[in-house]
């Protein structure tokens, strides 16, 4: 797997992890402890050049999410 598919596997799983627990743009952007655009960004396709890589750890902490998982699979398949 390339790195711009785990890329786009990313923001799939971002804008799926929002709509599935009903989380509002500010709300998810605060979970993750990112800018509101920065979401955006996430939830558009495009992974942000400077994204810090703690945006993993803090998925793992509000949905159980490991990072490996955030990767490579798409969870809106699996659910």
């Amino acid at each position: 797997m390339t790195t711009s598919e785990e890329y786009g596997i990313v923001c799939a799983n971002i804008r799926y992890l929002r709509k599935q627990h009903g989380l509002s743009r500010t709300a998810m952007a605060r979970k993750l402890h990112i800018a509101v655009k920065t979401l955006d960004l996430l939830e558009g396709g495009t992974f942000p050049e400077r994204i810090n890589i703690s945006l993993f750890f803090y998925v793992q902490q509000a949905f159980d999410v490991p990072p490996k998982r955030l990767l490579t699979v798409l969870l809106e398949e699996v659910s």
